[in-house]
């Protein structure tokens, strides 16, 4: 079994999860009027969980292996007897999907800290902030490697709470009205999500028995869709058959034994709600540009870089697995597609209308995720690939433009548009970097979003042609957006003589970005590496909402060969 490495007893995942809460513990014993000392060691520590995270890709030698892409599924299992009562269990795993995610969550936690140094030194209180932002990787963290539906909700419900706090106490002059709106409607979704969770828990305690040979058989026959070695296909992938079984245990039909039938559409609904909330998808998405407007920019970072990704994971992982029939109905994935539209061309056209740059790059998120959610219920791989593709790289291109705008604020403390003007002439390295993240997020080729959105479209295409035209309208209103805030905060003279004193990008600015900008030149060059990661899970995904999809082996997608 690939995929195990422990330190002192312990799993690896446990260390990636748990470690940056161990240091927000450690940094109650600070003096808080030591602030050197608690910046340096909440840097020293993020890196720290960074560093740690790595061997889940390249492993440890000896010590063990890192990520098998030809071996496919839920890998560095670790599984533990938690709450018997329910059935909860503190079951951990990553397969190629949320090892992406979790890559990306420890790179954007060390580069939220070092973002952060200026604004917080201004805004004070940096012993509570820099435990806020440790407890808050902790929690999505967490949830990102939940093998168990209890725990990933109850991770999912400690990740709100610092959140909550970073843009209440720190964000800007209307943050307690924009916190209070996160967290009254990531509640909602919370609430509604537990009374999914337990219904599943408590409805079905002796249906896998009933239905254990069937549910094996077709949990066995996805496990061997999922390898993509293709020697390896009839092997069965321990982690993704407990995980089928997970799912299917709790999810499937009918118990013959007792003849109850899980309302499995009231469930789905359920999940798709907080999913809905959290991604979130037009019309749920009135509280992402107030929240992001008054985050600080650590928060905006990891909320459009991580937070929002937490709905998309959240249909991938667990509402089209688990209620494949009930996703698939023909109103329920007509409604899904035409707010998922109606997402991509809302937000375009609002975010051209804004006059504010933080709040330019939130509507973009609106538009950028409503073809997340296009990609998803395209259930064809290129739209699946896409999707999860445009998640990571709306994580990078969107992230770097929330720290580009923080850097703005720190100069100006404003982000209207109108303030700025030939910016370029007083602050080139600036402005350089600013055109490479905003033709990245524009999807020009050779850059990282330029394939999510290619199969996204792709996808959605050979879905239905409608739907490709409708996202293809979507990829120009994103271009004239963002082309149109480069030239008006860039370009043209100087009006406001405030400007000509900016000072450019020093050292730690500049290298703050590198990672970024490397990321976006190399996934947009070669993709093929973070495609060979995900796609034997998208094709698991497909497999199950549409099982004829594969039937004839030579549609097998061939995106990302095993090198």
């Amino acid at each position: 079994m690939p995929g195990r490495i422990q330190f002192f007893g312990i799993g690896i995942l446990s260390w990636v999860t748990w470690l940056p809460a161990v240091g927000a513990i450690l940094l109650l014993f600070f003096n808080r009027a030591k602030n050197n000392s608690i910046r340096g060691f909440a840097n020293m520590w993020i890196v720290l969980c960074f560093l740690i995270s790595i061997p889940l890709l390249t492993g440890l030698g000896g010590r063990g292996i890192g990520y098998d892409r030809a071996y496919g599924g839920l890998q560095f299992i670790e599984d533990h007897d938690w709450i018997p009562l329910i059935g909860a269990r503190y079951q951990l795993g990553v397969d190629g999907l949320s090892l992406m995610l979790v890559m990306l969550t420890t790179l954007l936690g060390v580069i939220s800290v070092i973002c952060s140094w200026a604004y917080i030194r201004e805004k004070g209180r940096e012993k509570e902030y820099y435990i806020m932002l440790l407890l808050l990787q902790s929690g999505m963290l967490g949830a990102f490697v939940s093998a168990d539906l209890f725990l990933f909700f109850v991770f999912w419900e400690v990740m709100l709470v610092p959140m909550y706090f970073l843009i209440g106490i720190w964000g800007g002059k209307n943050r307690l009205y924009s916190a209070i709106k996160f967290f009254l409607y990531t509640l909602v979704g919370s609430v509604v999500m537990l009374l999914a969770v337990l219904k599943l828990f408590f409805i079905f305690p002796d249906v896998v028995k009933a239905q254990r040979p069937a549910v094996e058989a077709t949990a066995r026959q996805l496990a061997a869709s999922s390898v993509a070695d293709p020697e390896r296909r009839g092997q069965v992938n321990e982690g993704m058959l407990n995980m089928a079984l997970d799912a299917m245990k709790r999810a499937d039909g009918m118990d013959p034994q007792t003849n109850r039938s899980l309302p499995a559409g009231y469930v789905h609904s359920s999940f798709n709600i907080t999913a809905m909330t959290a991604v979130p998808m037009f019309p749920f998405h009135t509280w992402l540009p107030d929240a992001h407007y008054d985050a600080p920019t650590a928060g905006s970072v990891i909320l459009a870089g991580v937070l929002l990704k937490m709905g998309t994971y959240g249909f991938m992982r667990f509402s089209l697995p688990m209620f494949p029939d009930a996703a698939k109905d023909p109103t329920v994935r007509k409604v899904m597609v035409v707010l998922a539209i109606v997402g991509i061309i809302y937000g375009a056209l609002v975010a051209m209308a804004q006059k504010d740059v933080k709040k330019l790059i939130a509507y973009s998120s609106v538009s950028h995720l409503g073809f997340v959610m296009l990609g998803l219920f395209a259930f064809n791989p290129n739209g699946i690939n896409g999707a999860v593709m445009q998640m990571i790289n709306h994580g990078i291109s969107t992230g770097a433009l929330f720290m580009l705008a923080g850097i703005l604020y720190e100069r100006r403390h404003t982000y209207e548009i109108a303030e700025f003007g030939g910016l370029a002439s007083v602050m080139p390295t600036f402005s350089t970097i600013f055109l490479i993240v905003t033709l990245s997020s524009l999807g020009l080729p050779l850059m990282n979003n330029f394939i999510g959105e290619f199969l996204t479209i792709r996808g959605a295409f050979e879905a239905k042609v409608l739907w490709g035209a409708f996202a293809a309208v979507g990829i120009i209103l994103g271009a004239a957006y963002m082309l149109w805030l480069y030239q008006r905060v860039f370009f043209g003279p100087m009006t406001n003589k405030a400007n000509e004193s900016l000072r450019d990008l020093d050292a730690r600015e500049a290298w703050q970005f590198a990672p970024l900008i490397f990321l976006i030149f190399w996934i947009g060059i070669y993709p093929k590496p973070v495609l060979s990661y995900i796609e034997p899970q998208t094709n698991v995904v497909v497999a199950q909402v549409e099982p004829d999809y594969f039937k004839n082996a030579a549609q097998r997608p061939q995106i990302a060969e095993q090198q």
